[in-house]
């Protein structure tokens, strides 16, 4: 009997699909064992053949999870607040896709971008140059716990605005590269 509820539901086709995952782990276990038996004279050779199998096994996993472990050392590749200000990130994707809509619909409009770039960059030094400020007075002064996390969530802060900040300018310099071409490309056409 099939259930009605959704809910239900899913409980049955994660039971079903748990259930699947796992009958086909046992036939490839089985296939690989059918296998080295087949490949194998006697029973010694056959357990040689799984130990050096078992043990080929561990080395790998021993090196990809050597490998994953390197891979995630130091600075994370992302910030952690493009998840905590999914709104604002929204927006600068928003922003992004303005700025390449404004070039491919209204090219002769596109200086107003320009004068966006030079509002971030601005917007940018200033977030540095006063980041920069704060940790040069945090060094100089004895700081609580509660003020530490502060001026370290000020730091994340920061440097998440300054990153989405710069991919703007970095995006709106494409562009304008892009700009250039399109126009020496038409003119060239038009000679």
């Amino acid at each position: 009997m099939k259930p009605t509820n959704p809910m239900a539901k899913l409980e049955q086709w994660k039971k079903n699909n748990e259930q699947e995952k796992i009958n086909q782990f046992v036939n490839e276990m089985n296939q690989t064992q059918i296998g080295a038996v087949k490949n194998c004279e006697t029973d010694r050779q056959f357990a040689k053949a799984q130990k050096a199998n078992l043990h080929s096994d561990q080395k790998t996993q021993q090196e990809a999870q050597s490998g994953e472990k390197r891979k995630y050392q130091g600075k994370l590749s992302f910030n952690p607040l493009a998840f905590e200000y999914a709104q604002l990130s929204r927006q600068f994707k928003l922003i992004h896709d303005s700025n390449r809509k404004c070039l491919e619909v209204y090219p002769d409009d596109f200086h107003h971008k320009l004068k966006m770039r030079e509002e971030c960059v601005d917007l940018v030094e200033r977030l540095k140059g006063g980041g920069t400020l704060f940790n040069e007075l945090a060094k100089a002064a004895d700081l609580t716990k509660e003020q530490t996390a502060l001026l370290k969530a000020f730091n994340q802060v920061s440097g998440y605005l300054i990153h989405k900040f710069s991919e703007v300018v970095e995006q709106i310099d494409r562009l304008s590269i892009e700009r250039v071409e399109r126009q020496k490309t038409t003119d060239s056409k038009v000679d």
